[in-house]
């Protein structure tokens, strides 16, 4: 029996219905945010969510992740999605081999959007009229959650998603300075939300990779908390994704932790995590749609 929708779309309304769309950014590469998407992603189709994963990062991870061929892809991935005007969304998505989660799948030609749509009138808002359309159509059958893993890097194809989405999640690692990219993010959501009518908002900032037998990492960790606790409020998830070889060995496999290694520290790790965002998701409804972080000068200090 299918589990019951997620709710919590930003201000308790969305283009998609009751449909959160939550991409994965944060501009330092390095910081296990497709491992992040990928199984957040499994973990939620395992608690009975229909999930969709959209892959727009050129580097094609979250592809790969799932066991999908380039050869596989060419052809109904991400980059039509993106520059092809009448490719409609349920024309990409493919099945994957685990039950309730399909994937859009990206290819290296991502890489050439730029080039592509840069005389195109509206070019950001491409995969939110993409999945507008989608869930107009009285022929789809929607998603209980979208997820979106994103490149490295502020580019054409991160404004696309963040303009995209209702939510965003951070992973950042216990690094000093580990949010200092965030003052730009935040500075461009909030652009997003005046010029483009965008309704994103923050849902939580993950911490990964974090090796707990490290006194520096565990010392950054409680300067980051208390910073982002003080100064912006409760965003910080309490599921810390901690370093962990098993993920990479399952990467490299083709299946996301959680199927490969199913009793794993990591994969009850994500479990945990998707608990905490269905939970935040169902506390975000009603609230009101606002730039989402006040992020500006976030570093840690």
């Amino acid at each position: 029996m299918a589990a019951k929708p997620l709710a919590g779309a930003a201000g308790g309304e969305s283009p998609y219905g009751s449909t959160p769309v939550i991409a994965f950014v944060n501009e330092k590469g390095g910081v296990a945010k497709t491992t992040s998407c990928v199984n957040l992603s499994a973990a939620l189709a395992q608690r009975q969510h229909r999930t969709l994963c959209i892959d727009l990062d050129p580097q094609s991870n979250a592809t790969t992740a799932f066991g999908i061929s380039t050869e596989e892809a060419i052809g109904r991935e991400a980059h039509c999605l993106l520059t092809m005007p009448r490719f409609p969304l349920e024309r990409a998505v493919m099945p994957t081999e685990i039950a309730n989660l399909d994937i859009v799948p990206g290819t290296a030609r991502l890489a050439d959007c730029d080039k592509a749509l840069v005389m195109e009138v509206g070019r950001e808002g491409r995969l939110r009229s993409k999945l507008r359309e989608f869930y107009r159509s009285v022929l789809s059958d929607n998603y209980d959650a979208i997820l979106v893993d994103c490149p490295p890097s502020l580019d054409l194809l991160t404004v696309t998603a963040l303009t995209a989405a209702t939510h965003m999640i951070v992973p950042v690692t216990t690094k000093f300075y580990a949010l200092k990219g965030m003052a730009l993010l935040g500075d461009i959501v909030a652009t997003l939300h005046e010029q483009l009518g965008a309704s994103i908002r923050l849902l939580g900032i993950l911490v990964t990779m974090f090796d707990k037998k490290t006194a520096l990492d565990t010392t950054i960790y409680r300067l980051l908390k208390d910073k982002v606790e003080r100064e912006f409020g409760d965003y910080i998830f309490s599921t810390i994704i901690t370093k962990s070889v098993v993920v990479s060995e399952a990467e490299a496999g083709g299946l996301p932790v959680l199927l490969r290694e199913p009793e794993s520290s990591a994969a009850e790790a994500y479990r945990a995590l998707a608990d905490e965002v269905m939970g935040r998701l169902g506390a975000d409804v009603g609230g009101a749609a606002a730039p989402a972080p006040e992020l500006t000068g976030a570093t840690v200090s």
